[in-house]
């Protein structure tokens, strides 16, 4: 009997596409009775390779997908979870989450040369306005510059001299296999992660119970109660893509969440810093109680100021 085929809706870089054959991989061990094929999507973000919040922010990655899920153009979606908007367009549901990766980001220099020997002036290039705060508070030596494309036309810039590093997420790198090009990894209390970091998502329609029955089955429960708690978290803040807001949930050895963010101004002069931990289930009075304490410390102030810009 010929097998039931499940399309997934993908973005076309190497990284997406392995991303979404991870998620394929996972549904056909559980359920061998189907197969996958990948449904390539071009999206806002691929194509515009200017400032990201003239176009939307990192919805600008996912808007196009969702639309092919919504059209019944593909069955299920696979996001990396630090791209997916907290507010989830109406019909749409993450239905679960694969075990996360390593949540830190690394540096990568040129062949035979070090981040901690960069000279002052030296150029390290960054998408993320949070990785950029932190790298200006962390090393005021250094100048940050925005850098756009997959990792490959990144690296490729890094070649041409044209930065002297790179900050990337590890996770990235890792399934890519492209950890030999790491020069140093970032550990949080250094780098604080983006919300959601390493973590990739399940997303499919609310109402097709078929999907969602086999999405659900690969759920990794450690995973998803850790990274909803993060975007809980975001969420209560209101911050956005333009936002410097980092923040990661562990589970604690005690078995307790525990749940350290960061606000920082765009040029890293201010850096805000919260933790704090409470039991498995409080999860959405932990998210709360972290955002409110940032709050406290004058984080709507920054929040605000990134907005009007």
């Amino acid at each position: 009997m010929a097998k039931k085929v499940i399309k997934i809706a993908t973005r076309q870089s190497i990284l997406a596409q392995v991303q979404a054959r991870a998620v394929g991989d996972a549904i056909v061990k559980k359920h061998p009775d189907y197969e996958y094929e990948l449904h390539f999507i071009t999206t806002t973000g691929d194509k515009f390779m200017g400032d990201l919040s003239k176009v939307g922010g990192k919805v600008a990655f996912v808007k196009e997908v969702d639309e092919a899920l919504l059209n019944g153009e593909a069955h299920i979606a696979a996001h990396s979870m630090k791209d997916v908007p907290t507010d989830m367009p109406e019909g749409l549901v993450i239905k679960a989450m694969l075990p996360r990766a390593d949540i830190r980001d690394a540096i990568v220099c040129r062949e035979g040369e070090d981040f901690a020997n960069l000279k002052e002036g030296a150029i390290v290039g960054t998408s993320s306005v949070r990785r950029a705060a932190q790298l200006r508070y962390a090393f005021p030596h250094l100048e940050v510059k925005p850098v756009r494309g997959n990792v490959q036309t990144r690296l490729d810039k890094l070649r041409k001299r044209e930065y002297d590093a790179l900050v990337l997420a590890k996770a990235g790198l890792d399934r890519l296999d492209l950890e030999k090009r790491i020069s140093d990894v970032l550990e949080p209390d250094m780098m604080c992660p983006a919300v959601s970091q390493g973590a990739i998502g399940v997303e499919c329609r609310a109402d097709d119970a078929e999907m969602v029955k086999i999405v659900e089955s690969i759920n990794d429960e450690p995973t998803w109660h850790c990274v909803n708690t993060e975007r809980a978290y975001l969420d209560h803040l209101g911050g956005s893509c333009h936002t410097p807001i980092a923040g990661f949930v562990e589970i604690t050895k005690g078995g307790n969440l525990r749940l350290i963010g960061l606000v920082a101004s765009e040029d890293g002069k201010q850096i805000l810093r919260t933790r704090h931990k409470m039991g498995y289930d409080e999860w959405e009075k932990l998210a709360r109680t972290a955002a409110d304490d940032l709050f406290d410390q004058g984080a709507e102030a920054i929040i605000a100021a990134t907005h009007r810009h």
